[in-house]
């Protein structure tokens, strides 16, 4: 639990860097569009890329935090008991949903890693890396809550 821990401070740390990241290019691109009448060219891709790694990453960091839309609304009905057995088995089912697009992201990131994105000499498979990552991320976190003694609402 100290491990996944650490990763997600990792992650979160990350996500600091790239959201900055981010806000500095498309800041810098329209800067050197509308006040120069000039652009950047790898500034979209770069923005680009960031976001999906923000959004990816930031799924992770959500599902840690719990911070998803969830109803309870059967699960609220059962006795105690039952409701905390239905938990684990949805809580288990979406981190094997969550491996599954990790394994496919990171399968398809392999296939592609020949394409080169159209400004930057980067493979286009680095679109797919956050996906893998944030899909692995969130499966580990589903995993520790189906783990728990009593698995989170």
């Amino acid at each position: 639990m100290a491990a996944l821990d650490a990763l997600d401070r990792a992650t979160r740390g990350f996500l600091v860097i790239v959201v900055a990241v981010m806000v500095a290019v498309v800041s810098a691109q329209v800067v050197a569009r509308y006040g120069l009448n000039t652009g950047i060219g790898w500034a979209d891709e770069v923005s680009r890329l960031a976001f999906v790694w923000c959004v990816f990453l930031g799924v992770a960091v959500a599902v840690k935090a719990r911070a998803h839309i969830g109803i309870g609304l059967l699960v609220d009905a059962l006795p105690a008991a039952l409701g905390g057995v239905v938990r684990r088995i949805v809580l288990l089912a979406c981190a094997a949903l969550s491996a599954v697009v990790s394994w496919q992201a990171s399968a398809i990131a392999a296939e592609q890693w020949d394409e080169r994105m159209i400004s930057l000499e980067l493979s286009s498979g680095w679109f797919l890396v956050p996906v893998a990552a944030g899909g692995a991320l969130s499966a580990l976190h589903l995993l520790a809550g189906a783990l728990m003694r009593e698995p989170p609402a």
